[in-house]
């Protein structure tokens, strides 16, 4: 692990928040039951998260292995055919038609709740 990668741990966690429709640090304290100015040092200041907190976090779909060490690419071995496959289709989708793509998806995923 390179310290660079590990310094920004703030940011990515910033991005990952965004990402997942996060809006607000308050949001984010709830998910984490912790106040808000702890987010904040999170975010800004690189202050570490507990293993309780990762698993939270995870939880709710943050990619922790990125948010840690900035590593966002899965390793096709990690996948099933399907599983990759679908990503592949994703990947080559237009950027403005993804939003629908994961829609459907929930839709079938919410379906098995």
């Amino acid at each position: 692990m390179k310290n660079g990668d590990f310094s920004n741990r703030g940011e990515r966690l910033k991005e990952e928040r965004k990402r997942l429709g996060i809006v607000t640090q308050d949001e984010l304290a709830e998910i984490l039951n912790v106040k808000k100015n702890s987010v904040v040092r999170y975010e800004k200041h690189n202050a570490p998260l507990d293993t309780d907190q990762l698993d939270l976090l995870e939880d709710h779909g943050f990619n922790i292995a990125y948010i840690l060490w900035g590593a966002s690419e899965l390793k096709s071995s990690e996948l099933a055919d399907d599983e990759a496959k679908l990503i592949q289709l994703y990947r080559q989708t237009r950027e403005e038609m993804r939003s629908g793509l994961v829609s459907i998806v929930e839709t079938y995923a919410n379906q098995f709740k």
